[in-house]
């Protein structure tokens, strides 16, 4: 129709209430230990192109020597780990962005809840001290491997394949429509 899209950008601090910085905790329906930490950021789909969120993931994922994940495993506090936002409209919107991070604990990780909380929150603060200054190659890994697999990507459902589309034609610029939700375009320590 020719219209601009609704923006909500200037409803700051959706979350900004006397629940939040709180711990819940959730009695599990199956016998499973997990902690989830969540944060609300202010808005990152502008960074289309430089996916600042899906860097960090990337950075919080690693399971290699000397990751998070690779620590908790060696004291026997957790079974997986996984950090990231989903790129949905709720989590990544005009008026806020979501980045969460989620431990599977073992039984003896849940005894030790606090600590493995304290080693998560020592890594992100570890990569905010250090910044991405010194990480451009990692940032170029991340490029090429999310440029192989949308190059080799299996055919979606070509229903499921247009309202993708339309879903990208609402988030990014003319060009970047059919790539925007998958590839790296820049480099931006600052962002």
């Amino acid at each position: 129709s020719g219209l601009p899209k609704p923006s909500f950008g200037h409803l700051t601090q959706p979350f900004d209430t006397p629940e939040f910085h709180k711990l819940y905790k959730v009695v599990p329906v199956r016998k499973v230990h997990s902690l989830s930490i969540t944060w609300a950021l202010p808005p990152q789909e502008q960074y289309y192109r430089v996916k600042p969120l899906h860097y960090i993931s990337w950075l919080v994922g690693h399971e290699g020597k000397g990751s998070v994940l690779s620590f908790l495993r060696k004291k026997f506090w957790a079974l997986a780990l996984y950090g990231g936002n989903g790129e949905t409209g709720f989590e990544q919107n005009s008026t806020y962005s979501i980045f969460s991070i989620s431990v599977t604990l073992t039984d003896e990780g849940y005894k030790h809840f606090y600590e493995v909380a304290h080693v998560v929150f020592q890594y992100v603060k570890m990569l905010q001290k250090r910044g991405p200054d010194k990480r451009q190659v990692i940032w170029e890994e991340i490029q090429k491997i999310e440029a192989n697999e949308f190059h080799y990507q299996e055919q979606t459902d070509p229903v499921d394949y247009v309202e993708s589309l339309c879903e990208n034609m609402q988030l990014f610029q003319k060009e970047d429509f059919l790539t925007g939700d998958q590839l790296l375009f820049e480099y931006k320590p600052e962002v």
